[in-house]
């Protein structure tokens, strides 16, 4: 893998971790300004962002540490 393609990759995980923290956070804030208490939402919320930001992360690595799917085929 060349410089520019692992800068892309980085890039596009650091943008998926942003996106997945900020819209589980502003998921919890809505969901807490219809339903009932925003702060228990807002956290609940950003749990569920930071879930997906680490899986969605650690999937996006497999590959690039060998252990992806391309590995069964040797």
């Amino acid at each position: 893998m060349n410089r520019w393609a692992a800068a892309l990759r980085l890039t596009g995980i650091g943008f998926w971790i942003g996106g997945c923290i900020a819209g589980g956070v502003c998921l919890g804030d809505y969901v807490g300004d219809r339903i009932g208490p925003p702060a228990l939402f807002i956290l609940l919320g950003l749990g569920l962002g930071l879930f997906g930001a680490f899986f969605g992360t650690y999937r996006m690595l497999l590959p690039a540490l060998g252990r992806g799917k391309d590995k069964e085929d040797r």
